[in-house]
């Protein structure tokens, strides 16, 4: 189905899902001919369908909800009146979401992408993303909803790690990470129980757009970027930030555009933001660019200009996200998992700037000093890059895809090789973990549970950080592995949920009478044969 609704030719569909079937049941005609009917005709079938169930929006919602329920962890229709109450909500996941969550969330991180087409869509759209064998984001569920109560949220998100402990009762995130300092963190979590990060890309892609947008002097944009950043890292340098923040209004009073936007959406809530990112662990570069990957990517699927008109319905929204946008993740999983599709799998491991990155040479890097970096072309050595500010999460590179205000490889090549040199800055969210075990080291000796907590996480934190880099430093990771240290797990018996131990412990009663009267049996019988 997927295969269809990318339009890959129907000859080429058939013959994978031939493939899949004669992995099964082996090679025979009768089985392909039925097949290529059944492909046929589901493309048919495909090819008629419509988003437009009804002419009334919300009926049409219904209708889907209806047909599409093993899609759905949570639904309320809501009222005309769109009361705080009763507002609408649709928690959308498939079941091969529900794999993928299993799959890649357990023991690891949940990203957000959140209140996405606010103003163009008739209700904003939330995505919850997990990280894949690539570190690529997945999205793994969608919310569409305009309701931002800690209610609302709770309900939902207790809906959806319902479904995944229904399946898995041990299921457990490491972290959530959001990227909206206005999110509330406490349905995250009173839900899933676990720390919470924060990702600076949203911040860093709306002002790094709109200075390019409003500020023509290559020049001016690159100070202005430069300075927004140190607003931000003044958080952890002993300045008051608001004094920084004064000084850059000041400064840049001259760039009427831009100023008129930073002063009217920023500056009020600009407290909000800097409070978040100073009392929040940070997110990583590498977890941020694929966040963003996944942020492009869905732009391009729903503001193609040939659906304009239906924007503003949720039937068109709900349609677009369970058959295109799901069928080409599925697809780039696909592709890589079976190594076939070679084009796909080329694209999709090559779609965050953190692995176009890793294929330029360190050869091709100029650090001339420390407030700018030169990369030259892989395919025309004639042809340049300039990276300003490197070594910060707001460096600035004069290339198209970073001028749209996107992570670019060159950003992420620079920094990631200004990390281990003293005359360049450290990340963020190398400051956010530096500022975090200050505070640990910082608690009261009178507080014996503060401390003895504090040392636990500290003591934990070194280990894993110790094996993180002796894992990368190592040629050869069986060495790593030998040194781990050894341990031992008691194999429980799988039991029925919700079963008394009453009933466990008869049973095994039960089970060992059965196994002595086998063992007698065996017994007199060998006895038997003897005489």
């Amino acid at each position: 189905m997927s295969m269809i609704y990318l339009g890959i030719p129907e000859e080429n569909v058939l013959e994978k899902h031939i493939e899949g079937i004669q992995r099964y049941c082996g090679p025979d005609l009768k089985v392909n001919s039925i097949a290529s009917q059944y492909v046929h005709k589901l493309g048919m079938i495909i090819k008629r369908s419509t988003h437009e169930l009804d002419l009334d929006d919300r009926e049409s919602v219904r209708i889907w909800a209806d047909r599409n329920k093993k899609s759905i962890f949570y639904y309320r229709d809501g009222t005309e009146s769109e009361s705080e109450s009763e507002s609408f909500v649709l928690g959308i996941q498939t079941e091969w979401q529900l794999q993928q969550m299993l799959r890649f969330g357990h023991r690891s991180l949940i990203a957000v992408d959140s209140t996405f087409g606010i103003k163009r869509l008739k209700y904003p759209l939330c995505t919850l993303l997990v990280f894949d064998s690539r570190q690529h984001a997945l999205p793994v569920a969608w919310v569409i909803t305009r309701s931002v109560a800690k209610s609302d949220v709770c309900k939902w998100m207790k809906a959806l790690l319902g479904r995944v402990r229904a399946v898995d009762p041990t299921w457990k995130v490491n972290g959530f990470l959001i990227d909206d300092a206005a999110v509330e963190t406490d349905p995250i979590k009173e839900t899933f129980s676990c720390p919470i990060l924060f990702s600076v890309w949203r911040v860093r892609r709306s002002w790094l757009r709109h200075i390019v947008k409003n500020c023509r002097n290559i020049e001016v944009q690159r100070e202005i970027f430069k300075r927004l950043g140190e607003i931000v890292y003044s958080i952890w340098g002993g300045v008051d930030p608001f004094v920084v923040l004064h000084k850059f209004t000041q400064d840049f009073v001259d760039q009427i555009d831009f100023m008129q936007y930073f002063t009217a959406t920023w500056v009020p809530k600009i407290e909000m933001w800097l409070t978040t990112i100073k009392s929040l662990p940070l997110a990583s570069q590498e977890s941020s660019g694929a966040i963003e990957s996944y942020h492009v990517k869905l732009k391009l699927k729903l503001f193609d200009d040939s659906h304009l008109g239906a924007l503003q319905r949720v039937d068109w929204l709900v349609h677009k996200l369970t058959t295109e946008l799901h069928s080409s993740y599925w697809l780039d999983r696909y592709a890589d998992e079976s190594d076939s599709f070679q084009t796909v799998k080329d694209e999709y491991v090559n779609s965050t700037s953190w692995h176009r990155a890793s294929k330029i040479p360190d050869t091709n890097v100029t650090l001339s000093s420390p407030t700018s970096a030169t990369i030259t072309s892989q395919t025309d050595p004639s042809r340049t890059r300039l990276v300003s500010n490197p070594g910060s999460e707001f460096a600035f590179c004069d290339c198209e895809w970073s001028l749209r205000g996107n992570i670019c490889k060159h950003v992420v090549k620079v920094n990631t090789m200004c990390e281990n040199l003293n005359a360049y800055k450290s990340s963020l969210s190398f400051h956010a973990f530096q500022d975090l075990l200050v505070k640990m080291f910082e608690k009261p000796i009178d507080d014996s549970m503060e401390v003895d907590l504090s040392v636990a996480w500290l003591g934990q934190i070194h280990g894993q950080i110790e094996k993180l880099v002796e894992l990368n430093k190592s040629t050869d990771i069986g060495t790593v592995v030998n040194g781990l240290p050894l341990k031992w797990s008691e194999k429980k018996s799988r039991t029925l949920l919700g079963r008394p131990a009453s009933v466990d412990r008869s049973l095994a009663l039960t089970s060992a009478k059965s196994v002595s009267v086998r063992k007698k049996s065996r017994k007199r019988k060998r006895l038997s044969r003897l005489s």
